[in-house]
């Protein structure tokens, strides 16, 4: 846990909060134009001689948004990220935007990764989730497109009352598309999001089951966020070895939005600090909020009791969004709700 405190396993940066599609869960509240605020490129390199110099292992860099392909210097930004010796994925809307010639590009600049949102097994699910007609045909094709521009493809599946019942079914479409990592997100209610989307606790642990049982999965890594409870339910199956760690808010994680401000996740939104008056790294590692985040014996009720506090600690996120207290019960673990 010492080695997440000190340098962040995963950095996503919201490079901007453009995007044309209307997504029923959207964590940013996606704006149709650009924010004149964003950082611009110039803002953004000593940021990332920061990431490379000052971390031992530099982050995975994740640009997302909105829409990073609203950002007409996107390509330079994957440029300087690369130049500096970054791992970069990009988390890009299947808007007209996102083409094969684009992903050649990125190919070409050294990306590792694209991800794309897939939400269900049909078009019907999908494409009333993300609120535009036609966005699961496109995902589709494109997912075969990354696979075969040689790029890794990671899938992410937003699981919400809405979306649930597709979640089994989605194992062998995403299988079918060559993926090498499958995200399954559990839905945090912030931003578009309403707490009659999320899961209940019972909802959150069958999903979990079913991911323990799938694991290990052959041919691709299968994750999930938003549900830190992982920890104990894959623990319960596997006694004989310690109880896994997992990379979340403020430990492993952390999120730069598009005016240089740096929160524990992007569904936790509470500021640590601004990139535009400290580096990323004082941030990372020093900012109260991080180091109150970090620290198991400040969590309150049965969190604070449980014995793999340490391991899951539950979401602080979903803590927040539904009780305004960053250090509460995780509504979202059948032992809190208990």
């Amino acid at each position: 846990m010492d080695a997440y405190n000190k340098a962040p396993h995963v950095v996503t940066w919201e490079v901007t909060r453009a995007c044309q599609l209307h997504c029923r869960h959207c964590r940013a509240r996606a704006i149709p134009r650009r924010d004149a605020g964003e950082l611009t490129l110039e803002e953004m390199r000593p940021i990332l001689d920061d990431m490379r110099s000052t971390f031992t292992h530099p982050p995975i860099l994740v640009f997302t948004g909105g829409d990073p392909l609203e950002r007409p210097d996107l390509d330079d930004m994957i440029q300087e990220a690369r130049l500096r010796g970054l791992i970069v994925a990009i988390a890009p809307s299947v808007t007209p935007k996102l083409d094969q010639e684009a992903i050649r590009r990125w190919k070409q600049l050294g990306v590792h990764s694209v991800s794309l949102s897939l939400d269900g097994v049909d078009a019907e699910t999908h494409d009333t989730y993300r609120g535009v007609r036609g966005t699961y045909s496109r995902t589709i094709d494109l997912a075969h497109t990354i696979v075969e521009e040689g790029l890794a493809l990671q899938i992410n599946t937003a699981v919400s009352q809405q979306t649930m019942a597709q979640v089994r079914p989605m194992a062998q479409l995403v299988e079918s598309l060559g993926v090498t990592s499958w995200e399954i997100f559990f839905v945090i209610p912030t931003g578009r999001a309403r707490i009659a989307d999320a899961l209940l606790p019972n909802q959150i642990e069958e999903v979990l089951e079913w991911v323990a049982e799938r694991e290990p999965q052959p041919g691709f890594r299968l994750t999930t966020v938003g549900a830190p409870q992982w920890s104990r339910v894959w623990h319960e199956r596997h006694r004989d070895t310690p109880p896994r760690v997992v990379a979340r808010e403020a430990r492993g994680f952390a999120f730069i939005d598009h005016h240089g401000l740096v929160y524990p996740s992007g569904y936790l939104p509470v500021v640590a600090g601004d990139l535009r008056q400290a580096s990323f790294s004082e941030i990372y590692r020093n900012s109260d909020l991080f180091q109150l985040l970090r620290d198991p014996n400040r969590l309150t009720g049965h969190c604070g009791h449980c014995i793999y506090r340490e391991s899951c600690g539950g979401s602080r996120a979903r803590a927040y969004a539904m009780t305004t207290q960053l250090m509460a019960d995780d509504p979202g673990c059948p032992r809190t709700a208990s």
